[in-house]
């Protein structure tokens, strides 16, 4: 019975959000919040910011972090985050004594790529919404 209601109640919030939605969506164009825009829009810093060992930030030789006979860390090959929500919550429903977090996927992150569910997150899309970003 459990399984039942949370698959109609799956099956009808993927059909629901194009009905739902504001007007900007339903004519194909981007529905971005600005302060989505401000938190996405990347962050260029200056070479004179870039980080030095040994040197503090008046040019000064200062003594290494790591010390002799420290352990060594070892970078991760892959980092995996589990993606979750409240799925009565969002929807404002009120389900007392019921577990109705619903896993949605996986974040991975590998070396320097960002994947979610295992496609990647970025790339032209990604230059997309911030040429959008930037535009406003």
């Amino acid at each position: 019975m459990r399984a039942t209601a949370m698959t109609v109640l799956m099956a009808t919030l993927i059909a629901a959000p194009p009905a739902l939605a504001p007007p900007a969506f339903a004519q194909g164009r981007p529905a971005v919040d600005f302060s989505a825009c401000q938190t996405l829009t990347r962050h260029r810093p200056a070479a004179d910011v870039e980080y030095r060992p040994g040197v503090d930030v008046r040019g000064r030789p200062v003594a290494p972090a790591d010390l002799p006979g420290s352990a060594p860390t070892v970078p991760l090959d892959r980092f995996d985050i589990p993606v979750s929500g409240d799925l009565a919550r969002v929807i404002g429903l009120n389900v007392p004594g019921r577990d109705s977090n619903v896993q949605v996927g996986w974040l991975s992150l590998e070396g320097n790529h960002l994947f979610f569910n295992g496609q990647p997150i970025g790339g032209p899309a990604e230059a997309e919404l911030y040429a959008y970003c930037r535009s406003r």
